[in-house]
């Protein structure tokens, strides 16, 4: 599988052309392979897996999105080799910047890799790809600007940064790329990534997370996706929205603060104690 491109500080790079400027929210870097049979294989920059339940929890809930929305009959029908091509995108997550985490997708695509062409397809193509795999991408702040006339040192200024698309402030990061492939990142605020959740115990950590108020908005969304509620679905859900809606105060260097195993333990004995008491 392709790697991901890595995109440099604004005051790195001189664009020529058109450029797209769009919209980033924070999250970590998550790309996908799908073989001619339709089965889907995920990776983050460290790691691959073969099945959405072996993907990390700070990762689950974009696997899921992918699996569920990927129009597979699409890709089959835009190219002979899907495996050729790979998907990068973002997962998106709290790092200190509160989203509506309900209207933020959980995935969005950013860049193509075309083993056919031997590139990245440009940000016009794969928004367009995106969109017709069902896939949500990045919200386009500005489409074809001409990189001649345009001001990018703006974005060194925090007050000049446009409105989010996903949350009730500015945006917290911007892309930008020109059809040749170079592309910059500038982020409004850097990010405070201490976890503030560290030194606590497993057991301290699912009383504060796996409440009885979330434990009963997780049974609630898998019974309207028509999911199977028992003790192991309801604990896991919970877990994917929890890692996903608290990375910051939860992780430290991309690890969980505590033993995850014990935490998952934790967590499904509070959901036990739930069940019961509600039976």
């Amino acid at each position: 599988m392709k790697q991901c491109p890595e995109a440099p500080a604004l005051d790195e790079v001189e664009f020529s052309g058109h450029v797209w400027v769009q919209e980033l929210p924070t999250g970590g870097e998550f790309r996908f392979q799908v073989a001619a049979s339709g089965f889907v294989t995920f990776a983050t920059p460290e790691q691959s897996f073969d099945t959405v339940a072996a993907v990390p929890p700070q990762f689950r809930r974009a696997a899921e999105l992918i699996n569920e929305r990927l129009d597979r009959d699409a890709l089959e029908a835009a190219t002979d080799d899907p495996s050729s091509v790979t998907f990068c995108g973002t997962a998106t997550r709290n790092e200190g910047v509160e989203y509506d985490w309900n209207s933020v997708p959980p995935f969005v695509g950013v860049d193509i890799w075309s083993g056919q062409k031997d590139q990245f397809l440009s940000p016009d193509a794969a928004a367009s790809v995106f969109d017709r795999l069902g896939l949500p991408t990045l919200p386009a702040i500005e489409k074809e600007l001409a990189a001649a006339h345009a001001d990018f040192t703006r974005y060194g200024d925090e007050s000049e940064f446009p409105q989010s698309a996903w949350r009730d402030d500015q945006a917290v990061g911007v892309l930008i790329r020109d059809k040749s492939g170079r592309r910059a990142v500038a982020w409004h605020q850097k990010q405070d990534q201490e976890p503030v959740s560290e030194s606590q115990s497993a057991t301290t950590l699912a009383a504060e997370y796996a409440t009885t108020k979330q434990i009963e908005r997780t049974i609630a969304a898998l019974d309207g996706a028509e999911q199977s509620v028992t003790v192991d679905t309801i604990r896991d859900c919970l877990i994917a929205d929890v890692a996903r809606e608290s990375y910051r105060d939860l992780f430290s260097n991309g690890e969980f603060v505590v033993s995850l195993s014990a935490f998952q333990s934790a967590v499904a004995e509070r959901v036990q104690q739930h069940q019961s008491t509600a039976e």
